[in-house]
């Protein structure tokens, strides 16, 4: 069971997204900037960029697991990219190292999955089983009337 198929497993995603946004970009915090294993681990050859793509993996498989939108993996795999792009540019200087540690790419990624999961409304069970319910009822029809733009999953 790969897919979040109750609020505790949708839980334990979040958890899990925080954790891997905490560890790439938020180990040492000064002031609004944070530095974490993506950007101490871009001074040592290779283990930056590995560390950059394995944290990138387990985001998208955790935004995958969470049920975001197409769209917003999409957007996350692209921050995600020029995240490790930066790490391992070959600049002279280490101003490619100092641009990767100043450049949070895994908290950005996390932050749009996270704020696409807070926006969005889960239900638990198959479509079938929760439409007749008075929540759900009332959830669409402030959809159709537009003062709700939240997206409808169903945890089946």
């Amino acid at each position: 069971m790969f897919f979040a198929r109750s609020h505790i497993d949708l839980h334990n995603v979040r958890a899990s997204i925080e954790r891997t946004k905490r560890l790439s970009d938020n180990i040492i915090k000064i002031g609004p900037l944070g530095v974490g294993l993506d950007g101490l681990l871009t001074w040592i050859p290779w283990a930056g960029g590995l560390y950059s793509f394995g944290a990138g993996i387990v985001l998208l498989s955790d935004g995958v697991r969470g049920r975001c939108a197409p769209m917003v993996l999409l957007e996350a795999t692209m921050v995600l990219l020029a995240d490790l792009a930066i790490g391992i540019a070959p600049v002279p200087g280490g101003l490619g190292k100092l641009a990767d540690m100043l450049f949070s790419g895994h908290k950005w990624a996390a932050d749009l999955m996270l704020k696409h999961m807070e926006e969005t409304i889960y239900f638990e069970g198959a479509r079938k089983d929760v439409v007749n319910t008075p929540e759900y009822r009332e959830i669409l029809a402030r959809i159709k009337d537009g003062k709700e733009r939240r997206r409808v999953v169903f945890l089946s």
